[in-house]
Order: structure tokens, then sequence, then C-alpha cells
């Protein structure tokens, strides 16, 4: 698959786990494809952003126009059942998807679009290396995309060997499984700890309230990001005014 091709389906949330695989290593490793993914990560948010103050326009242009006419035009139901009407005029014409856009919070889209699989900085796994190890494994599966067995190799692993940053991988590995609830208790642990990639780690704790619908706590998870960390505290501050 050539990088564009890979570009395309990532955008489309449609890598499958060795696809993601590559996808992450290209990010560390080539400085072409890091450049384009970032223009186009940054491009995909300008439309959006257009979009919304489009469709955000076009809805206050409509309900100005009801407003005036329900003063001059009342039917017998009274202004209420007229109001009611208008609006599910109003639904059918904007489209409910872009209706709802406007009217709350689409967490889930907010999610995949700022969410990126924390890639294995840690472990060098190389072609050559005959090193057997439950860490090795994990690692090999995280990296393949094999979240589940990357989980069950760090669980394995003696309390005596644990390493500071198991939990963050394990965190990784529990949202991309779906486990948002087990990796937000294990983010918790490492924010505030001292503990290795802290920072990165009150941002996926953000993005995980994100996905379980938490506004509040994905809010202050970001504001606490923005106030102690320089990590990702532009897309922190970006993230936040989407609640505006």
């Amino acid at each position: 698959m050539d990088k564009e091709q890979l570009l395309q389906q990532y955008f489309a949330n449609q890598l499958t786990e060795e696809q993601e695989g590559l996808f992450n290593e290209l990010l560390l490793s080539d400085a072409e494809f890091k450049a384009q993914f970032d223009f186009e990560s940054d491009l995909k948010r300008v439309i959006k952003e257009h979009e919304h103050q489009q469709l955000k326009a076009k809805l206050v242009g409509f309900e100005k126009g009801f407003a005036k006419e329900a003063e001059t035009r009342r039917p017998k139901g009274g202004f209420k059942n007229w109001s009611i009407a208008a609006s599910i005029a109003l639904l059918i014409g904007l489209g409910w998807v872009g209706y709802n856009s406007l009217t709350g919070t689409d967490y889930e889209d907010l999610y995949n679009d700022n969410f990126q699989t924390y890639p294995n900085t840690v472990y060098n796994l190389t072609r050559g290396d005959t090193n057997e190890s439950l860490e090795r494994d994990a690692f090999a599966a995280y990296e393949a995309g094999d979240f589940q067995r990357a989980l069950d190799n760090f669980d394995k692993i003696p309390a005596i060997d644990q390493k500071s940053y198991f939990d963050f991988y394990k965190a990784q590995s529990l949202l991309k499984l779906g486990d948002t609830s087990s990796a937000v208790a294990l983010l918790k642990k490492i924010v505030g700890s001292g503990a290795e990639f802290e920072a990165e780690a009150q941002w996926y704790l953000a993005l995980s309230y994100l996905k379980a619908k938490d506004e509040k706590n994905a809010k202050s998870a970001l504001q606490r990001l923005i106030s102690n960390y320089s990590y990702n505290r532009e897309k922190a501050i970006e993230l936040l005014k989407e609640f505006d």
C-alpha cells in the first residue's frame, strides 16, 4: 500500500490493525509522511470549522425569519405549536446530522479527529532481535496492532519486572479495545505521579472522557493540560473551543 492511500484510509477510519502499525511506524521514521499527515489534519480541521460556521449562520437566518413571520401570522394552534412545526421543517431542510452538530457536541467525531495511538518509543524492536521476553512480545503485538495480545502480555509480566511506562501503553491498548473506563483508571494513576508519559497521559485522559461523552471532565482535563504541560497544548486549546 502506498503512503497516500494509507493516509486516505486513516482519515476514513478504515485502517486494519496491520496498517495501523505501519502508519505509526511511518509517523516516527518518515519526516515527509509526518509533514503530510500534519498538513492534512490541519486542513480537515479548518474545513470542518468553516462548514460549522456556515451552517450555524444559516440556522440563525432561519430562526430570525421564523420569528419575524410569527409576529404577523400565527396559526390557530398558537405560536408554540407553529414553532414546533417550524422546527421540524427546519430539521428536514438542514438535515438531522447537520442540525445535531450545532445543538450538541459530536463527541465521537471529536475523539476520532484527535485520537492517534501513541507509538512505541521505549522498546526498540529489530528484525534480528532474538531476545524472548514478555515485554518484547507485548510491544511487538502493540506495534502490530494486536492490542488484546499486547495487553495480555503486559499483564503477565511479574510485579518485580513492571516498569512505569507499562500502564501508559496498557491504557492505549484499552482505548483501542473500547474499554474506556479501565483506560481512564490507568491514566489517572499516571497523571500527577511524576512518572514517564505524565503529560501524554493527561491528553489521553481528556480524550477518554470525550469518548465517554463526559464533557465536564473532558474540559477539566484539557484545562489542566494547558496549565501544566506543553504536550499537545495547542491541540488542547483548539479542542476546548469545540465546546463553546
